[in-house]
């Protein structure tokens, strides 16, 4: 039986890999490359969004498959949402 985790954790760990980069960029004071810092940036930024996409769809499938009532499912999806736009 395949893990379904397995993707979210292997979209966690390259978001991981990016901002120990930029944080190897930062404690070496080897920070001149701008450009490149706000590349691992933008990139460890899509790849969170990415996780957090994949994460809500996974979550959902799960949600309709166990059969959770809409009333409570509505109601989580009105918190992820007011979440995601609050932070």
């Amino acid at each position: 039986m395949d893990n379904p985790n397995i993707e979210l954790i292997h979209r966690l760990n390259r978001a991981q890999g990016q901002i120990e980069a930029i944080k190897k960029t930062l404690a070496s004071g080897d920070d001149k490359d701008c450009l490149k810092t706000l590349r691992l940036l933008k990139a460890a930024n899509n790849a969170l969004k990415k996780f957090g996409e994949a994460y809500v769809a996974q979550h959902l499938h799960e949600c309709i498959r166990s059969k959770v009532s809409p009333e409570e499912m509505e109601k989580g999806l009105q918190e992820v949402v007011y979440s995601a736009f609050t932070l």
